[in-house]
């Protein structure tokens, strides 16, 4: 693989972080359920399941429209805080893949940096709330540091999914103050938050196509 995506990785990456999100629908369900109301799980195997079932028709689209679409087909589906949220990132991703035929890592830096404003926007929430933010703008700017400083695709991809973990974690100490989980700040102390750690799953699914690719 050269050191960009195609349309035809885009979809083929797309499916793989269906496939692993869905199989770690349990332990999201477990965390959500700690600190909410326990519907992450479902919402993501029935989201990411539509989404699949979108890409069937979105083979010949450009990268954008595959974004947009798939994102819009999860919330669709399964609508909920994290599908609102999801098809927030997707969309803004895609107002930046706009005419890319390929994707390099600074354009993938743009688009996770504009996934993390839309979700800021949308959600009304900042780095440190306990909430996805806590994995994705330290992701967003590894990738941009990544880029600037010239790294190539596959380890940038692997440092920003590290740099996320280490945000997963931090969210253990927090008090939720966005969203649902802000209904049970008291409790959401001591548990890591899900959305954060789906963020964090999505990173991981990414960087490992991206080294099988490599």
């Amino acid at each position: 693989m050269a050191d960009v995506l195609s349309r035809e990785d885009v979809l083929a990456a797309l499916r793989q972080l269906a496939a692993d999100l869905t199989a770690g629908a349990d332990r999201l369900r477990e965390l959500d359920a700690a600190i909410g109301d326990g519907d992450l799980g479902i919402t993501v195997t029935i989201g990411f399941g539509a989404m699949c079932e979108a890409l069937d028709d979105l083979a010949d689209q450009d990268i954008a429209t595959i974004l947009q679409r798939s994102g819009m087909a999860f919330n669709r589906k399964a609508a909920s805080t994290f599908g609102v949220l999801f098809a927030t990132m997707m969309m803004r991703a895609a107002r930046e893949a706009r005419g890319l035929e390929t994707l390099g890592l600074a354009d993938i830096a743009r688009m996770a940096q504009a996934a993390a404003e839309g979700v800021m926007e949308r959600g009304k929430a900042q780095l440190g709330d306990k909430t996805l933010l806590d994995a994705l703008v330290p992701a967003a700017q590894a990738l941009q540091a990544s880029a600037e400083s010239g790294e190539a695709l596959a380890p940038a991809l692997r440092q920003a999914s590290l740099v996320a973990a280490d945000g997963v974690t931090a969210t253990i100490d927090l008090r939720s103050k966005s969203g649902r989980s802000s209904w049970f700040a008291d409790r959401s102390v001591g548990t890591q938050d899900p959305g954060a750690t789906a963020i964090q799953m999505m990173l991981e699914s990414l960087a490992a196509y991206a080294e099988r690719m490599a």
